[in-house]
């Protein structure tokens, strides 16, 4: 009777990041940081900002624009 060598424990590796990934990473923190400032500029008060709350943000625009 034969029998097959015995195998010692499998331990699976994580695959490494490419340059992909870390370009998404990038990618996503640039845009967070964006968003952020755009945010704090729009709600700042007047001289460095616009003065505007987070309900004036998310309201749409009613004013009609001037006729030509």
């Amino acid at each position: 009777m034969t029998r097959a060598p015995s195998q010692g424990p499998v331990v699976e590796v994580k695959p490494q990041p490419n340059i992909y990934t870390v370009l998404l990473v990038v990618a996503i923190v640039a845009l967070i940081v964006a968003i952020a400032l755009g945010l704090r500029t729009l709600t700042s008060a007047p001289p460095n900002g616009y003065g505007m709350n987070m309900g004036q943000l998310l309201d749409p625009l009613t004013r009609s624009l001037p006729a030509k």
